[in-house]
């Protein structure tokens, strides 16, 4: 890490001592945190990182005001946290936490809810045990299939 970024997260720890653990929490400087050493890692080979430095060098002069008060340096914080984890999700494959387990859990309930519906017209019962068991396992299918993507993407150390 360059002395630059070093100096923006010891400015952004200065800026936020003595808050609130769970305003910090709220407000996501962990991550934003992590993504100000990622930016900075990152910035020699891709030129969106490199555009974000001077964002990220204005905001975290402001960061104690954005966590305090609401207003216009909040707005900033937060379309610059969104804005970085968009981007490292979207161009440098970093993810948060449990993201594919919920993306293919909800798209097997999904798919679950159409194919039992459809396991259900086909081989209608009274207590409607084909949808069911269908539902069920489309499932459980979407929710280890997303399991499994987020155990390699926590062995690869890509959590955001």
């Amino acid at each position: 890490m360059n002395d630059l970024m070093e100096n923006t997260l010891k400015q952004i720890e200065e800026n936020l001592e003595g808050l609130n653990e769970k305003d910090l929490r709220f407000f996501r400087i962990d991550e934003f945190k992590r993504n100000v050493g990622r930016t900075d890692e990152l910035r020699k080979s891709c030129p969106i990182c490199d555009s974000n430095k001077t964002d990220i060098e204005q905001v975290s002069k402001n960061i104690k005001e954005a966590v305090s008060v609401p207003g216009k340096s909040r707005r900033e914080y937060d379309q610059l946290i969104t804005r970085l984890s968009n981007h490292m999700r979207k161009e440098h494959q970093f993810f948060p936490p449990y993201y594919h387990t919920y993306l293919f859990s909800f798209i097997g309930a999904g798919t679950g809810v159409i194919l039992g519906y459809l396991g259900y017209k086909l081989y209608p019962t009274p207590d409607y045990i084909v949808g069911i068991a269908i539902f069920a396992l489309a499932l459980l299918i979407g929710n280890y299939l997303g399991n499994k993507k987020d155990r390699t993407i926590r062995n690869e150390k890509r959590l955001m």
